[in-house]
């Protein structure tokens, strides 16, 4: 069902970790090393550089004459994957640039394939030039007509201080693949309580704006506390500030599903009047008996996420030395206000009218 393509260094990692899991996986990116770094089945080479480091700018502009060459390698290689999840960084040069392009590209000439996105959030502690990327791409993602999950590194962070980047990195992908894995895998499942299906999948998936994924287990809650459809509740709203993916910031949540997987005796335990306050316009349910007791979150059509941004300009705003001594842009303050004002316009574009608004 699903499909991934990486983009730049660090979404090729997460397309090889969804490779190890059995789907199918590609890359594209500037550098030829980068690429033959990963085990993916598809490759694209896109000329001009041997990495653009973190010049976005660079990219962009580079990629304003391949962009026919990346829209092919997705058609030649992708067409028959039901849904195609785009993963980059929003820190670096490669992935942030030319992602936002492809994207919004893919969506207005592909329009019978559903595409989400998987852009990944730097921890704050990384430079002050990975977050103007961030920044800049994350309001460029604004503007299109998609799901998108921002997979978190600082949430993993949060769970583990002292690791090292390497380890932070490798349990962050692994954990965004398998929520990815998981959520699929219940799909071809049956039950005669009720099943969660390829189309409600579909639909929740082509619901644009924040989306999130989580899971917690409610055996483990059943050992050190008495079950209530209360404390079920909370524990479900908690995993949704502990998964990888970027944390919610609203209540009013537009389309969602509940996977949940265990003993038919702990169903009556599920309130999702509860859970959701107030419920969403759509919601989704399936339920399963394979499992010990765990529920499966699956949220879209949230807002996007302004504190984590304010958060990300805040880390710039106190490295203003950095900043300066660098030679970056230190007008860039006020991109996150921007997005209060995003406008999801679905009306078909020009490639040409794409493009443009990418150019410097």
């Amino acid at each position: 069902m699903f499909a991934v393509i990486g983009l730049g260094q660090a979404g090729s990692n997460i397309a090889e970790e969804a490779q190890k899991q059995g789907y199918l996986s590609g890359a594209i990116n500037y550098s030829q090393k980068d690429l033959d770094s990963v085990n993916v089945s598809h490759k694209l080479r896109l000329l001009g550089s041997e990495g653009v480091g973190k010049k976005r700018d660079e990219a962009i502009q580079l990629f304003q004459a391949q962009w026919e060459d990346a829209l092919s390698f997705i058609k030649d290689n992708f067409a028959n994957a039901q849904v195609i999840a785009f993963t980059f960084s929003l820190s670096g040069g490669s992935g942030s640039g030319i992602s936002p392009i492809l994207l919004e590209v893919a969506l207005n000439t592909m329009p019978d394939s559903t595409f989400i996105a998987l852009p990944i959030i730097p921890e704050v502690a990384e430079s002050v030039s990975a977050q103007i990327n961030t920044l800049k791409a994350f309001e460029e993602l604004s503007q299109l007509s998609i799901a998108t999950f921002p997979i978190d590194n600082q949430q993993t962070r949060n769970v583990h201080p002292s690791i090292g980047k390497n380890m932070l990195l490798e349990i962050t992908n692994k954990s965004a693949i398998s929520l990815l894995d998981t959520i699929s895998s219940y799909t071809d499942k049956h039950s005669k309580n009720g099943n969660f299906d390829k189309e409600d999948l579909l639909t929740i998936l082509n619901n644009p704006g924040i989306g999130l994924i989580s899971e917690v287990c409610i055996a483990a809650l059943n050992q050190s506390l008495t079950l209530t459809p209360e404390s079920v509740a909370e524990k479900v709203r908690h995993s949704w500030s502990n998964s990888v993916f970027t944390p919610i910031e609203s209540n009013h949540i537009s389309k969602a599903a509940i996977i949940f997987d265990g003993q038919e005796s702990l169903m009556e335990y599920i309130r999702h009047d509860l859970i959701f306050t107030p419920m969403p316009l759509e919601l989704f349910d399936g339920n399963y008996h394979e499992h010990t007791g765990k529920i499966v979150s699956i949220i879209t059509g949230l807002p996007w996420s302004l504190k984590r941004l304010y958060d990300i300009e805040k880390s710039i705003n106190t490295r203003q030395e950095q900043l300066v001594t660098s030679g970056l842009d230190s007008s860039f303050q006020s991109k996150v206000s921007s997005l209060n004002q995003q406008q999801k316009n679905t009306d078909r574009k020009s490639v040409l009218d794409i493009l443009s608004k990418y150019k410097h």
